[in-house]
């Protein structure tokens, strides 16, 4: 059977509208952003005062690498595994390698006090078979958060550390992903041996979003067209990959784009001006909150920032100045876009 026998009427109009690179997993779109420019700036790093960066060629190393440790493991086709995320290239590498490994992974925010429970209570009620979590991020010990989880979610029987180190769980921190310490495997260039499966996120109530990769890849390309007078302006995230707009607007668009993508952790305002002088023109990614701060410190104005992107709704300013503004939110199982 082909693939174009494969599908009905409709999906197949629906196909026919899409690009054809929303067919792909974000597994190939990893092995075709590093072909053409390996050594190229991928992700960079900036936590805690320490910067890590990644080239094109880093990133395919590293989801191989940790595509290859989940293979080694005991776990099914189709399993949950919950991503709690911290704001690093870490975190897209995670799913990436639980895309490819055939699991079905829910992206959630960091167990800090205010969402240990929510994560815990979506866990059990997901019965999701693994936790990966950062241990320590940024100063924050988060030992006794994930083991409360873990108790409270008794279908979890696997824990994996992003950062830090966590007794009793197994170690997906970059240094035991890097190529002297884990070996890799190839990933898939080929549409037809994705196994499709839906990416999930938790939001601030314990709602758990889905959507396809083609969708989460088809919002990433209209982002990129919407906000293509910024050229290869890099990208700076203040939001952790953990919702669905936020993967869209961090590290799928970043790859599209084959422009650099930031991530700050933690935020202050004295890093983040640092940060506008060091990257030069810069599309920026944060929450709707922030907006109103930006307009009245006149950063919407200097051409510092060349684009900002809002995820979520209810951003408002009085002027926007030289720079526009985007606002991206997922609604009804659909991404929406639209220029304030």
């Amino acid at each position: 059977m082909t693939a174009r026998a494969a599908v009905s009427k409709t999906e197949e109009a629906e196909l026919a509208r899409a690009h054809p690179l929303t067919q792909f997993g974000f597994d190939a779109l990893i092995s075709g952003a590093a072909r053409p420019r390996p050594g190229g700036l991928a992700f960079s790093d900036s936590l805690d005062g320490s910067v890590g960066e990644l080239s094109y060629a880093d990133l395919y190393q590293r989801v191989g690498a940790c595509l290859s440790r989940l293979r080694s493991f005991d776990f099914a086709h189709g399993e949950k595994i919950l991503i709690s995320a911290p704001p690093s290239a870490q975190s897209f590498v995670a799913l990436t390698s639980a895309l490819a490994a055939g699991l079905a992974p829910v992206m959630a925010p960091m167990p800090l006090p205010h969402s240990r429970d929510t994560i815990a209570r979506s866990a059990k009620a997901l019965q999701v078979s693994a936790l990966l979590a950062p241990a320590q991020f940024c100063g924050l010990d988060f030992e006794e958060a994930l083991l409360g989880v873990a108790s409270d979610a008794p279908s979890i029987r696997f824990m994996g550390a992003l950062h830090g180190a966590l007794d009793g769980a197994a170690d997906f921190s970059a240094h035991a992903l890097a190529p002297q310490g884990a070996p890799r495997v190839r990933l898939s260039d080929d549409w037809a041996s994705d196994e499709r499966l839906l990416v999930g996120a938790l939001d601030d109530l314990g709602h758990t979003n889905f959507a396809s990769q083609g969708a989460l890849l088809g919002a990433a390309l209209d982002l990129v067209r919407a906000t293509r007078a910024a050229g290869e302006a890099p990208l700076l995230s203040l939001c952790a990959p953990s919702s669905l707009p936020a993967l869209v607007a961090s590290p799928l668009a970043a790859l599209f784009a084959g422009a650099p993508l930031h991530f700050l952790a933690p935020f202050t305002a004295a890093r983040f001006l640092a940060t506008l002088d060091a990257l030069g023109p810069t599309r920026l990614i944060a929450p709707a909150s922030v907006l109103p701060d930006l307009g009245r410190a006149g950063l919407l104005d200097t051409g510092a920032i060349v684009a900002v992107i809002v995820l979520g709704a209810g951003a408002t300013i009085g002027s926007q100045g030289r720079c526009p503004i985007f606002e991206l939110r997922f609604e009804n199982d659909a991404f929406i876009l639209r220029r304030l």
